[in-house]
């Protein structure tokens, strides 16, 4: 599976560049901003930072879903199907390094953003009058969001989570679109309607997750839900793809 998980690599390596170097050009402007104290140089930096950190994430999840309709439905990866390795192997190797993708990237941006604050606190003279900043520059961007740490975070993770099984599901939309539903009128359409209301059984699923006292264990349990359908869903995408599939 290492193989075929280096080979899915490739094939969105670019794109991953890309990410890195904006990342690079946000990250200047926040470090410019702080050094010479600068608050609006500063505030740009961490938007520009934000903005990559989401759009990137994003953007890592959908690329995925391209690259695997192109796989189905062109000659783009013929030759990946003919290999000897079944539509689990090679299914699960997306999921795997989409996956690892799209976490990597999160720690990437959570490692920089505990980075970034430590330098803020260092250089702007506390804790409070850098949190002071952070709220201006938070509210000029008009996002609600609370700026304690351990509440970022496990909403972070929470988030990274419901992406992926977001994702997973559209590997099923799409596999369905290019099996039970091939050569039939509105196929497009139909896998999408399909992909809407599993996406919604999903995040119903995760709503059930009852408020807790203990903050870490309610987001744990979503989280462990979010799998729990991920597994699911590749179970039922593979057996999909290893009955009906013709490539």
């Amino acid at each position: 599976m290492l193989k075929l998980m280096k080979y899915e690599f490739r094939k969105t390596m670019f794109s991953k560049a890309v990410i890195l170097i904006l990342t690079a050009v946000a990250e200047l402007a926040y470090l410019v901003g702080v050094f010479a104290k600068i608050e609006d140089t500063m505030g740009l930096g961490i938007a520009g930072l934000f903005m990559c950190a989401m759009i990137g994430i994003f953007y890592i999840g959908i690329e995925s879903l391209i690259v695997f309709h192109k796989d189905l439905n062109t000659k783009q990866s013929y030759m990946l199907f003919l290999t000897p390795n079944s539509s689990y192997r090679i299914l699960g190797a997306k999921i795997v390094e989409n996956g690892i993708a799209i976490f990597a990237a999160g720690a990437f941006f959570a490692a920089l953003a505990v980075l970034d604050a430590t330098i803020g606190i260092l250089y702007i003279g506390g804790l409070k009058e850098f949190l002071d900043i952070l709220g201006e520059v938070v509210k000029s961007i008009q996002i609600n969001i609370d700026v304690q740490p351990e509440h970022i975070l496990m909403t972070f993770l929470a988030g990274l989570a419901s992406w992926m099984m977001m994702i997973v599901t559209g590997y099923l939309a799409i596999v369905l679109s290019a099996t039970v539903l091939a050569g039939k009128k509105f196929s497009g359409f139909a896998s999408f309607l399909l992909y809407l209301v599993i996406s919604w059984i999903g995040s119903w699923l995760m709503s059930l997750v009852p408020e807790m006292q203990n903050f870490y264990v309610q987001f744990g349990l979503m989280i462990a839900v979010a799998f729990a359908i991920i597994l699911v869903m590749y179970a039922v995408t593979g057996w999909i793809m290893e009955k009906k599939l013709s490539v």
